[in-house]
């Protein structure tokens, strides 16, 4: 891929949308290297005659809470979750949202929460994050309608195989 593409590729991914900001270079690693190859079987065109997979835009609020959220092909990470979780931490919560992304999900529910813990921990695994490690992130989330206890959660994540 041409330096120019590439550079547009990162661009579009790091851009914050909604009042947000850029996600910090190190973390925006993170979450490209979850991402992957993009979203299977789709191609993202550029002005310049370049194309390349189709990621999310990545973005970050200020907040002090540990969170992060998909809606309209941007994820979002709260502050808190850049500076208070560790990298494999920070990559399994990445790999949950990505994974919300992938799926086409457009709300909440327990059977979507489970299978973007599913996917997102193989997705983090397979870049080579350490999912068991990653897994202390259930600490930090409460349950709720949508959301299971993080007991449940942590059985669905340490039960993946990683992608090939």
């Amino acid at each position: 891929m041409a330096a120019l593409a590439i550079l547009a590729l990162i661009g579009a991914a790091a851009s914050g949308a909604g009042g947000a900001s850029a996600l910090p270079p190190d973390y925006l690693a993170i979450a490209l290297k979850v991402a992957g190859q993009g979203l299977p079987g789709c191609r993202s065109y550029h002005p310049d005659g370049s194309e390349g997979p189709c990621l999310p835009r990545f973005a970050i609020k200020r907040s002090g809470g540990i969170n992060g959220w998909s809606l309209d092909g941007t994820i979002t990470f709260t502050r808190g979750a850049t500076e208070r979780l560790t990298e494999d931490e920070f990559a399994l919560l990445a790999g949950h949202e990505i994974a919300h992304w992938y799926l086409g999900h457009r709300g909440s529910s327990v059977e979507a929460e489970l299978a973007a813990d599913r996917l997102g921990a193989e997705l983090a695994c397979a870049a080579g994050f350490d999912v068991a490690r990653g897994a202390e992130v259930y600490r930090w989330l409460r349950a709720d309608r949508a959301h299971s206890k993080g007991g449940i959660r942590l059985g669905v994540v340490l039960t993946v195989k990683c992608l090939g």
